[in-house]
């Protein structure tokens, strides 16, 4: 079986006339980036993503998306917060919009 992990191939699918139901679930994910300034030293920086997992049923089928939508610190001020979660928003809202113009429906959520 193929392997579908792209958003691009269940919009193909949909093209193609199947059926496809749709969910999403947002995730605020805690990662550690390993940081090399210089050869020797290593250091962890905290960090989280902005991602979605989508979730599609295609003729019995389930298929799941990952897809990250934005980084950022803990240690960040308010307006940059406020700008990753308004770019993960947007670039959220252009999926969404992929998904319907295939006739894809689906609940949209968005970062809070």
């Amino acid at each position: 079986m193929e392997r579908v992990d792209r958003l691009a191939q269940i919009v193909e699918m949909a093209k193609q006339g199947k059926k496809v139901k749709a969910k999403v679930t947002l995730l605020k994910r805690p990662i550690v980036l390993k940081i090399h300034p210089e050869a020797q030293i290593l250091e962890e920086k905290e960090a989280y993503i902005l991602g979605a997992i989508f979730e599609f049923e295609v003729d019995g089928q389930t298929y799941k998306v990952e897809r990250f939508y934005a980084m950022g610190f803990p240690t960040e001020s308010f307006e940059e917060e406020l700008a990753n979660r308004n770019l993960a928003n947007a670039l959220l809202k252009e999926d969404y919009e992929r998904l319907k113009e295939a006739g894809i429906e689906i609940e949209e959520k968005y970062f809070e």
